[in-house]
């Protein structure tokens, strides 16, 4: 891939997202949410792939993937004003659907085509498959870590809004803001184990899982950057204050002072 390509693809993307917006204020909110989420994407996955010591085609790569990875979530929004795959569609597979209608992939090197298309089809997915190549995996691990690390900054940024307008977030995530939160979720995330998305039933329930994400991280550079941007301290501190979450705000601490301090 050349340079001259991704500025190919940046444009149509920019431009097919502007088409999303209307009137409807809701409607602008949630289609904004995930262009600023891709935007900020693209530019950690220049972050996370300098400190891997990623050439400059395979940057150029990294940022493509980051680009389109999420690519199909306007329309899902459009569609079922929801992005909660559990009760839609799988947005992975919607986004490839939206890039081979438009046809953005033709023109590429098959095996650079390949890559993408793939980390694009697994980045939401609860675990890897084991027999990827090397290639495709490491660019499939880069972009599932980039994604973790803004949806925290995501979820950080809304969250005070979310609580005072729980209404405005139901479609979008697809249960309620309440104080409730699953011991199996809990449980699940000090046995260090990965959590589907349709176990959860609470935004705390979402908040704890995501905060367990840590075992699922790739890279140190990325653990660092989390680290660095105080990111699981401002995620635990949404949740609250019982012993149960205490208890597992340690757990996941120490999980990642242990996996910096290994490396």
């Amino acid at each position: 891939m050349t340079p001259q390509q991704l500025e190919q693809f940046k444009k149509w993307f920019y431009d097919y997202v502007a088409d999303f917006y209307n009137d409807d204020e809701i409607n602008n909110d949630n289609i904004r949410l995930k262009e600023d989420h891709t935007r900020r994407m693209c530019e950690d996955t220049l972050l996370i792939a300098g400190q891997l010591g990623l050439s400059e085609e395979q940057k150029i790569i990294a940022e493509t993937i980051s680009l389109f990875h999420d690519v199909g979530r306007f329309e899902q929004f459009r569609k079922y004003r929801s992005y909660n795959d559990v009760h839609t569609e799988n947005h992975s597979l919607l986004a490839l659907k939206v890039l081979a209608e438009h046809k953005i992939l033709d023109d590429l090197d098959p095996d650079e085509r390949q890559i993408i298309e793939t980390s694009v089809r697994l980045h939401g997915d609860k675990e890897l498959p084991e027999n990827l190549d090397g290639q495709t995996e490491l660019f499939a691990k880069l972009v599932r870590d980039i994604d973790k690390l803004d949806i925290y900054c995501v979820t950080i940024s809304i969250f005070d809004d979310l609580r005072d307008n729980p209404e405005k977030y139901l479609p979008t995530f697809g249960f309620p803001a309440s104080e409730g939160y699953s011991k199996e979720i809990i449980q699940a995330v000090l046995e260090n184990r990965t959590i589907a998305y349709k176990e959860l039933k609470t935004i705390n329930d979402m908040i704890i899982a995501m905060s367990g994400w840590i075992i699922d991280v790739n890279f140190i550079p990325t653990l660092k950057e989390m680290k660095k941007r105080k990111l699981l301290d401002q995620m635990t501190g949404l949740l609250p204050d019982t012993k149960d979450i205490r208890e597992v705000i340690r757990h996941i601490k120490n999980q990642l002072d242990e996996r910096i301090k290994a490396s």
